[in-house]
């Protein structure tokens, strides 16, 4: 059933004074603190049909009511305003923690979920791309002794990754500069998904036979399957604590050892970000998150992929001041990481 519009300016109300306050909201409340047109008898008859509609819940120690997650989703979907753009001290602050300049994306991803749990006192989570789609930069193969040696990988997206292999028999420096400048002619510039067993036999026919070809196949296959992993960054979970809906302890712990478990619980895998979206109480799935409330933007890499970056906090949270914050915030994102890794390789884009 639709809401006529005094219901929905009821919700409204009642809605941004539940988030200002954490107490219930009664029918006195709303006609002391609102210019509402209708009269305190309208309101409690209002209040209670939104009740019985799903829209409103009723604490069982207050004569007032609280937003349902049904609310909350309306609020969001057709009544918040959106604020207007944070002011210029908060936009100098952002300008001055991003202009950091990290040339390793997870490095980067990782600083910026820091940086948006400071920026508004909740958790946050950022989520890196599958990383399938970036491909190797450079080999390098680094020479300890004739049998130990370090295999340098660094990708097009600012990682670098290393480890040290020992061969079967000992190789000659000859043969590890051969192998190192076949590796750079054959499976540098593709994706990763490219670079197939088929690949490693022309690497194996033009190197020849040496014995450092088994622990280099096998180290780019690790990090075939490594990079292909979303990584989930989660910041700032002590800060919910401030919270009143979090001070049942056992409550809060529970909250606490869930998020940080298994920090894959946070990532909204089976749903296609599309700008801000919101995911509230029970729409989180059925475990402790479900009367916690997320926020997510997407950020681009171009061709490497998108990833996202959210903030998680009780259903009772600003969603319109919180979604604008972070709608800039991930604009921001995007542009430092045009700046420090597509200039080069996607300016045409």
């Amino acid at each position: 059933m639709e809401l006529s519009e005094r219901k929905k300016q009821i919700l409204k109300a009642i809605i941004g004074d539940y988030i200002r306050t954490a107490e219930p909201v009664g029918s006195k409340a709303l006609t002391e603190g609102h210019a509402l047109p209708f009269s305190s008898a309208t309101i409690r008859n209002e209040m209670s049909e939104l009740e019985e509609m799903g829209y409103l819940e009723k604490p069982h120690t207050s004569a007032g009511r609280i937003p349902s997650p049904q609310g909350y989703r309306l609020y969001v979907d057709e009544l918040m305003e959106q604020p207007q753009d944070a002011g210029e001290e908060d936009d100098a602050t952002l300008q001055q923690m991003m202009h950091t300049k990290v040339r390793e994306l997870d490095r980067l991803i990782e600083e910026a979920g820091r940086i948006i749990s400071s920026l508004t006192n909740y958790a946050s989570v950022a989520v890196t791309p599958t990383m399938t789609q970036i491909s190797i930069r450079r080999f390098e193969i680094i020479a300890v002794d004739q049998m130990n040696f370090v295999i340098v990988v660094v990708t097009d997206s600012g990682t670098v990754k290393n480890k040290m292999v020992r061969t079967m028999t000992a190789v000659s420096k000859d043969e590890a500069e051969l192998l190192t400048y076949v590796l750079n002619q054959t499976l540098t510039g593709l994706p990763l998904t490219s670079i197939t067993a088929e690949r490693f036999d022309i690497v194996r026919r033009a190197a020849g036979l040496t014995a450092l070809l088994a622990p280099v196949a096998e180290y780019v296959a690790e990090l075939i399957e490594e990079l292909g992993n979303q990584k989930v960054f989660l910041e700032g979970t002590n800060k919910l604590l401030r919270f009143p809906e979090y001070r049942d302890t056992q409550k809060a712990q529970t909250l606490l050892d869930y998020m940080e478990d298994d920090h894959t619980h946070l990532v909204p895998a089976t749903r296609k970000i599309d700008g801000i979206q919101f995911f509230i109480g029970p729409e989180n799935g059925e475990n402790p998150l479900s009367e916690t409330s997320a926020i997510y933007a997407k950020y681009d890499i171009g061709r490497i992929g998108q990833g996202v970056i959210g903030i998680v906090g009780p259903t009772r949270m600003d969603y319109a001041k919180l979604s604008a914050r972070l709608s800039r915030f991930a604009k921001g994102l995007n542009r430092l990481i045009a700046e420090t890794f597509l200039d080069e390789k996607d300016g045409n884009r």
